[in-house]
């Protein structure tokens, strides 16, 4: 049961990452005129932009972040399904792979938090805080808890 909640744990975040990665895509797509789809909150793009604006950024600058975000957050998404498809009876390769996912990922919710910082967007900076550290929670969790019940 234990194991089967660890490999829920990479299956939930292959689906979280994934789904980020979709709705800032899709939100792309849509302010190049592209798609038009309603189901997808696009607001991360212009939220950037009107952060930024106070320190005279160029939208080449804002283009290029939004898409960084976009890259990580796929690869952050692939990362965590090749995990999530490798078969915990190798656990030694199935534990690499979940290193990596995490570390990648949490690579990404670090730079948010040193962003959030530097323009001073604190309730921003509190809901990645609290994302980052539900993952960090999750990433603790598949180490320290056993596979199975030690005999008492």
């Amino acid at each position: 049961m234990r194991v089967f909640f660890k490999q829920s744990l990479v299956i939930f975040w292959f689906l979280w990452w994934a789904i980020a990665f979709l709705t800032d895509f899709v939100g792309g797509l849509e302010l190049l005129g592209m798609t038009s789809t309603p189901w997808f909150d696009g607001h991360n793009y212009p939220f950037l932009v009107k952060t930024l604006e106070q320190f005279g950024s160029t939208t080449a600058i804002n283009v290029t972040l939004f898409i960084g975000i976009i890259l990580w957050a796929l690869l952050s998404a692939v990362m965590f399904l090749l995990a999530a498809m490798t078969p915990y009876a190798r656990k030694d390769v199935w534990l690499k792979r979940v290193d990596m996912a995490f570390v990648v990922s949490m690579g990404l919710w670090l730079a948010f938090f040193l962003a959030d910082q530097t323009v001073m967007k604190f309730d921003l900076e509190e809901n990645h805080m609290v994302q980052g550290g539900f993952q960090l929670l999750c990433y603790l969790t598949i180490h320290l808890l056993p596979d199975e019940t030690a005999a008492i």
